[in-house]
């Protein structure tokens, strides 16, 4: 049985023995956010299991969206969150062990990944450098997309508190993103999915002062004809003294798209379509 763990597109082979994620140089997986501590978490390999560790973190490692305070043993599709970053342990059997694999250079660089050519505790030559697996991504088991923003929200929402808007927006703009493409292509989103996003990009309009994030959230909505919940109208109207460079003009038409079909809103449609009104009217006279 072997283990992979999935960071961004990348595949890194788990050899037995203790492999250290940080933000220190040190570690064999080596992440530049100002979330994770030197020595973030451990994970322990072993021949048929492998078991993640916070190694005294400042912000704790989760999995699955859980906060964990003891050795915990990993499942394939499993994901670990450690600061702003997201990866996926895969268990694979012995016989799939056939795909193509590349070397990876000495401090080879996956966006804010750094890996460092050190197997589990122990430092070796350059030329023993981690592999990489070239893999279908189809094969690596990924929560979905809303579910993915409600596992990152937490984090996302404790950058937010401790002033660091940049981490949270690095953090969730990808899902995001991938999200409102699922949307413009009209592709089927569950409204759960279609409100956690238009929550976040509330806040981060908030938090970033960006207004492109207010017209992420209008977007969302405006795209699948209906209308946000209140707590959603809520965080707009937080953002609305905050946000700069907010789009008025798809905004209000978006209002007059919902007014086109006032009677067949219900009566806590009509008075949320009155909410969004008066933060028109704010917007408009900031």
């Amino acid at each position: 049985m072997r283990f992979r763990l999935r960071y961004l597109k990348h595949d890194l082979e788990l050899s037995s023995g203790t492999f250290a994620i940080g933000r220190s140089a040190d570690c064999q997986l080596s992440l530049d956010d100002p979330l994770v501590s030197r020595r973030h978490a451990l994970l322990h390999v072993r021949d048929n299991e492998v078991l993640v560790e916070d190694a005294g973190s400042r912000n704790g490692v989760l999995v699955n969206g859980l906060r964990i305070d003891q050795r915990t043993r990993l499942g394939d599709g499993d994901v670990i969150t450690i600061g702003a970053q997201e990866m996926t342990i895969s268990v694979i059997a012995d016989s799939e062990h056939g795909r193509r694999t590349v070397r990876a250079s000495p401090a080879t660089s996956a966006g804010p990944v750094t890996l460092v050519t050190m197997p589990a505790a122990q430092p070796i030559a350059a030329q023993n450098s981690p592999e990489i697996i070239l893999g279908d991504e189809s094969t690596i088991a990924r929560p979905k997309r809303g579910e993915a923003l409600k596992l990152l929200g937490g984090v996302a929402d404790k950058a937010l508190a401790l002033g660091n808007p940049e981490s949270a927006e690095r953090l969730l703009q990808n899902g995001l993103q991938e999200l409102i493409s699922d949307v413009r292509a009209g592709r089927p989103v569950p409204s759960e999915s279609l409100d956690v996003a238009a929550r976040f990009a509330a806040r981060l309009a908030s938090g970033t002062g960006k207004g492109a994030w207010g017209d992420y959230a209008i977007e969302l909505y405006a795209q699948t004809r209906a209308l946000p919940p209140s707590p959603i109208v809520d965080e707009l109207y937080v953002a609305a003294r905050k946000m700069k460079g907010f789009d008025l003009a798809r905004f209000r038409a978006y209002l007059d798209q919902c007014r086109g079909r006032i009677a067949e809103l219900s009566p806590t449609e009509k008075f949320v379509l009155q909410r969004l009104e008066g933060l028109e009217r704010i917007i408009a006279t900031r």
